[in-house]
């Protein structure tokens, strides 16, 4: 499986990306710090499965959602936020997303992955 994680804090990224592995070992992981760079990934390594921030430095992770949905409609997206409001989550529900998720609770994300 191709995991592709969108977030711009490198301390998240390394917990997540030790999380994932103790779970599977066999998952192929690339991350992306930006909008960006994200958007160049997901062209070339082309992810089943993205773990997406709402925020980030150059843009909106919610604009990333729509964006990817259109493309590859049968990515699974996981929003994982440190804004985990009704109205966020109803929003990225709507547009596609089949996760979300709160930054503080991880143990829900490492279910979904493994």
């Amino acid at each position: 499986m191709k995991l592709l994680i969108v977030d711009d804090s490198e301390l998240l990224q390394t917990r997540l990306r030790k999380s994932i592995l103790e779970v599977d070992k066999n998952i192929n992981i690339e991350q992306a710090y930006s909008v960006r760079q994200a958007i160049g990934l997901f062209s070339s390594f082309i992810p089943c499965k993205i773990i997406l921030d709402i925020a980030l430095p150059d843009g909106s992770g919610i604009d990333l959602l729509k964006k990817f949905k259109i493309e590859k409609p049968d990515t699974e997206i996981i929003i994982l936020t440190n804004f985990p409001t009704s109205e966020f989550k109803k929003r990225c529900i709507e547009l596609g997303a089949d996760y979300f998720f709160d930054k503080s609770n991880l143990s829900g994300l490492l279910k979904v992955i493994g």
